[in-house]
């Protein structure tokens, strides 16, 4: 199969340097396509494909017994996810939902096996994965405990930024998220979350730009979680 450039940004991503792991990981792969809103792992489902995301982005959430979402993770393209099954061979234990129309290469868990006893590079950057994902639960799992919701939306608001183009060290959120988003990636309320940003708006913090948000001084907001 060829690598087209979904195939050769996403490997990057992932940091899977061997040209025989990146080739075998795309010929072994099935191909397939998610529209927005579209479930592509069921909670408690008993299966074990991995997916890696060549385009678009999904969120990760759990479900309550009356079917509320509660938000976990957000995932763009070059992740992969659905590797706790194959590892574990438990039902999933969460819900994985397509947030734009996604592209997704798809291996079974047996296909996954083989290619990480193949392919150490392979397994390296699961390992990589798997660590930076208990580093960002246990982060958030202290913001919850130990910050207010406000504090809770500056954390996110700077994990969410990327440097800026621009003089100084203002940093930037390329597509910035609704309000309900926000708001469910901090556990609050859509109410808090619009005052919240409307506030750092109103102090010259943060500035919209069509569908941008500029954090216009990171230090100052980064100081403020102290106090929050």
């Amino acid at each position: 199969m060829e690598q087209d450039e979904a195939w050769t940004i996403a490997l990057d991503s992932l940091d899977i340097p061997e040209p025989g792991a990146r080739e075998a990981l795309i010929a072994m792969s099935d191909i397939r396509h998610a529209e927005a809103g579209t479930t592509i792992i069921a909670q408690e489902e008993d299966e074990d494909h991995v997916f890696i995301l060549l385009e678009g982005s999904v969120r990760v959430v759990l479900l309550s017994e009356n079917g509320q979402e509660i938000w976990l993770d957000w995932f763009g393209a070059g992740a992969i996810f659905g590797e706790l099954a194959a590892l574990t061979g438990k039902p999933r234990t969460s819900e994985i939902v397509a947030e734009t129309p996604c592209r997704i290469a798809a291996l079974t868990g047996a296909q996954f096996f083989d290619l990480l006893r193949r392919h150490g590079s392979i397994g390296l950057a699961l390992c990589r994965i798997l660590a930076t994902r208990i580093h960002h639960t246990t982060q958030r799992m202290f913001e919850l405990s130990s910050l207010s919701a406000p504090g809770r939306i500056y954390a996110e608001l700077l994990r969410m930024s990327e440097p800026s183009d621009k003089a100084g060290n203002s940093r930037t959120i390329q597509v910035a998220p609704s309000m309900t988003e926000l708001a469910r990636r901090v556990n609050t309320t859509r109410e808090t979350t619009s005052r919240t940003v409307n506030d750092l708006e109103r102090r010259g913090l943060l500035k919209r730009n069509n569908r941008s948000f500029e954090l216009v001084d990171p230090d100052l907001l980064s100081r403020m979680l102290g106090s929050s």
